[in-house]
Order: structure tokens, then C-alpha cells, then sequence
């Protein structure tokens, strides 16, 4: 038989590509632009068959992706690579190389794009997931480093291979942090969150993304890199931690306890998602192993305060009790109003930093200083809270306090009848 017939396979057309049988002693290129409906085939007969492609007698018969095919518009999903009687390789045997036009280390991202259209499936419709994995057959990292070793061009350094199952999880149990020790609340409270990667040496699954459970966690897209040896490459995944702990509760008029801790998970039930995990070989196999969740230990106290020393703030419509935000800031910066009850008597509390210009709030004190605060705004500070003016009709004393902050009352300057001022907040 003077001549070999090598097919490559997507699933939308139907043409059939011939490879000459007197192959060179290199992986034999898959170079046209067009797509076809039959399997790629290897013609490994070696003792590794399927499976062996790091060395370059290997690499004899393995079939080798190119830009031209590479380039195509669109993802492709390809048949499983079959042996030359069509029998159907599978689970960790090689699917197809990238020659170095495709894939180098020092520009790996560059082949990132390419991996990620790509797609193989047997002919029972089960999907792989397709491996990305390094050697230096070429000797090109080498060379790099020891000018005095040559290069073999025509060898391929990548090779993309079908895994499922606990193989594919075997791969995914050896990613890691690069600084898991930060991981911690005071880091991410100094910071207001964390940033951080996560690698996987020499190994890029198609398609792949992670994401994890908990909602304080997200992730960037993969960037494959040459590691720092120079030698290989590695998946970096760039994640991020948002602070956990919510916005600081200030609970007016009632007690509490601030001793103890919440504990909040991040990097919780990490998991990856690539080409072909709608099949079960796959999709139950791509938890991100070596990697554990981290518990962040968070003290109640910096999330829930308690005051006794008043009931609320006197606010529109009614009295405000839980202080988050704006109300919150301008409590403890002393510039509220807020009021208490005892029995028959209402306090009226306006802090340090109440902002009356009048100098006769200033300077005065008794009923010159509250005429000063009533007309100054504070008429309408009680008058638009009708929680307040409900309080006047069932109480009979109403006492004023000024230079109050959140942990003093202040000084009295000034009582009268609960009657008098509800009258005079409806008159003016």
C-alpha cells in the first residue's frame, strides 16, 4: 500500500483529509482550515501506545494540530483519536500534539485560546476532558538556559490528552497557593479583601474555569505563564475575597453581648468547570484538590455594638434604633439627636457636634439656649418625627441635654412641660 489515509474530525462537515504514509519522522500535521467528520488516528504501534508522546521517536505517528485548523472560526468537538483499524483510544491516551508555532513556554497564553475551542467526545457520545501537559522534547527550555543544546524544531513540547474519571482528579488534586498564610481576617479587614493566586504546574485543562460555594469568592480567568525555573509552564488563577463581615450594627436602647466570634468560609468547595463536563466521566471528577477552604474568625464585636445610654435617634418618621451607614458615622462623629424615656420624663440628647451656628447656642444656656436649638432646626427635627410627638402626649416632663456623645449624656440645659413643647412644636 503505497499511501495512508489520516482523517481529522469536528462534527459539521464531512470532507476527509489524506496523510502520506512516507510521514517524516516527526508528528504528522493537521494543516488544513476546513473540518471534518472522522477521528484523528495515531499509528503508534509501540509498547506505549495511545498513551507515550515525550519522547521523539514517540512522536512518530501522533497527529499535530496547526494553526491553519488551529485558526478556524467557531469550538470544535472531535471524535477520540482511534488506532489505524479504528479502534477507539480513551480515557489518558493522547488525543493530538501542538507543534511550536502553536505552543512555546515562553508564549503558552498564546496556545490558550486554541486549547479552549476544543472538544473531544467517543462515539457513545461521552465526552473527555482534553489535558493541556509539557515536555521538553524539543529542548527548547533547555536551550533557553544552555545555548550549547540544540533545538529540535520539528518535536512538540505540548501535548493534549483525554482524561475522565479519577485520572482527570488525580490532576486537579495538585494545584496550590502562593501565600495561604494571608488568608486571614486581619489581613482582609486591613485590606478590605484579599488577592491571591492559585497554579497548577505543567497542566491546562480546556475550557477551564473555577468557582467555589461560598459568595465572598470569585475568580479571573486562567493565564498560563512560564514557571520561574524557566522550564515548563504553569495555570495561574488570579482569585479574589471580598471582606465577609457585614456593615457594623449599632443597636440603640437594648444590651448584648460582643464576647465570641462568626466564622465565615472562603475558597469553599472549589470546583472546576471545563469542555466536557456534561458527561459524568468528567463532571464528577473536577473538585480542585490540594487546596482546602479557609474559615476566617471574625469577632462579634466587630460587627454588632450595643448603647444603653439612649433609646434611638430622633429621626423621619420615627425613631431609628439599629445605626448602619450614614447614621452610624454621624453618631460616633457626636452629631445626632436622640432621646430616651424614664417614667414620665423624655430626654432630648443633641450631640457635641450639632452644628448650630447660633451663638446664643453657643453662649447661652437655659431657655436662651433651647429658643436658639428650636429655631435653629430643631423644630423640625422633633416636628417631622411622629414617634416623638406620640412620646410628648404620654409623658409630662421633657428635659434637654447638650454636649452629648455616644458614651456621655452631656449637660441638662433646659426642661419644660411635655404640653408646652408639643404646643409650641405645632405654633412654632
Amino acid at each position: 500500500m503505497k499511501k495512508l489515509i489520516k482523517t481529522v474530525a469536528a462534527l459539521s462537515a464531512t470532507a476527509i483529509l489524506a496523510i502520506p504514509a512516507n510521514m517524516t519522522a516527526f508528528a504528522y500535521r493537521v494543516d488544513t482550515g476546513k473540518s471534518f467528520s472522522n477521528p484523528l488516528i495515531n499509528y503508534d504501534f509501540s509498547a506505549g501506545r495511545g498513551q507515550q508522546w515525550t519522547y521523539q521517536s514517540g512522536q512518530d505517528n501522533l497527529p499535530a494540530l496547526t494553526k491553519n485548523i488551529l485558526e478556524a472560526k467557531g469550538k470544535y468537538t472531535y471524535y477520540a483519536t482511534t488506532d489505524t483499524r479504528c479502534n477507539e483510544y480513551g480515557n489518558c491516551d493522547m488525543f493530538a500534539l501542538l507543534p511550536l508555532d502553536v505552543a512555546t513556554t515562553a508564549k503558552i497564553n498564546n496556545a490558550r485560546p486554541y486549547v479552549d475551542n476544543l472538544s473531544v467526545k467517543s462515539k457513545a457520545g461521552n465526552y473527555y476532558a482534553l489535558v493541556m501537559e509539557y515536555e521538553d522534547v524539543s529542548m527548547t527550555d533547555s536551550h533557553a538556559k544552555r545555548p550549547s543544546i540544540k533545538v529540535n524544531d520539528k518535536c512538540c513540547d505540548y501535548g493534549l490528552r483525554m482524561l475522565a474519571g479519577p485520572y482527570l482528579q488525580n490532576i486537579l488534586n495538585k494545584f496550590y497557593f502562593d501565600n495561604p498564610d494571608d488568608i486571614n481576617y486581619n489581613y482582609i479587614k486591613q485590606h478590605n479583601g484579599y488577592t491571591g493566586n492559585i497554579y497548577l504546574d505543567d497542566y491546562y485543562v480546556a475550557g477551564m474555569r473555577i468557582t467555589s460555594t461560598d459568595r465572598y469568592t470569585t475568580f479571573d480567568e486562567p493565564v498560563l505563564e512560564q514557571k520561574p525555573s524557566g522550564k515548563g509552564f504553569r495555570t495561574k488563577i488570579t482569585f479574589h475575597i471580598s471582606n465577609p463581615v457585614p456593615e457594623k450594627t449599632t443597636y440603640l436602647g437594648v444590651s448584648g453581648s460582643t464576647s465570641g466570634n462568626y466564622t465565615y468560609d472562603v475558597l469553599a468547595n472549589m470546583k472546576l468547570s471545563c469542555n466536557g463536563d456534561t458527561s459524568s466521566g468528567v463532571k464528577d471528577y473536577i473538585a480542585i484538590g490540594g487546596i482546602s477552604k479557609k474559615t476566617l474568625t471574625v469577632p462579634v464585636s466587630d460587627i454588632n455594638e450595643y448603647n444603653n445610654l439612649y433609646q434611638g435617634l430622633i429621626s423621619c418618621p420615627g425613631f431609628v434604633t439599629r445605626l448602619r451607614g450614614n447614621a452610624a458615622e454621624y453618631f460616633y462623629d457626636n452629631r445626632f439627636n436622640a432621646y430616651k424615656r424614664v417614667g414620665n420624663t423624655l430626654y432630648i440628647y443633641t450631640g457635641k457636634k450639632a452644628g448650630i451656628g447660633d451663638r446664643k447656642w453657643i453662649n447661652g444656656w437655659g431657655k436662651e439656649k433651647f429658643e436658639a436649638f428650636f429655631s435653629s432646626g430643631g423644630r423640625d427635627i422633633l416636628g417631622h418625627c411622629d414617634s416623638l410627638k406620640i412620646y410628648l402626649q404620654n409623658v409630662t416632663t421633657v428635659r434637654f441635654y447638650c454636649d452629648s456623645t455616644p458614651k456621655s449624656e452631656g449637660t441638662q440645659y433646659y426642661s419644660c412641660d411635655a404640653s408646652y413643647l408639643l404646643g409650641r412644636i405645632e405654633r412654632g
